[in-house]
């Protein structure tokens, strides 16, 4: 909220990002599979493809959120 104010009163461009619930939805879904495959890890269990998945998944939602914010959807790899 403090970066919004301050960008308004010094007329800096401010992003709005549409759908970024959605987005934000996603990225914890998929927060709370790499914490499951973490713990699976940690216990012994055969997570490696798992974990991957969750890697390539957090991947792809943080390209999106850079891409929506007008940045390169490059920055997250």
């Amino acid at each position: 909220m403090t970066e919004f104010v301050i960008r308004a009163i010094t007329d800096k461009p401010i992003t709005v990002v549409e759908n970024v619930g959605e987005i934000l939805t996603e990225l914890k879904r998929q927060g709370n599979n790499l914490n499951q495959a973490v713990r699976n890890l940690y216990y012994d269990n055969d997570t490696r493809a798992e974990l991957n998945s969750c890697v390539s998944k957090l991947k792809e939602i943080y390209k999106s959120l850079i891409a929506a914010m007008g940045g390169t959807s490059n920055a997250a790899t």
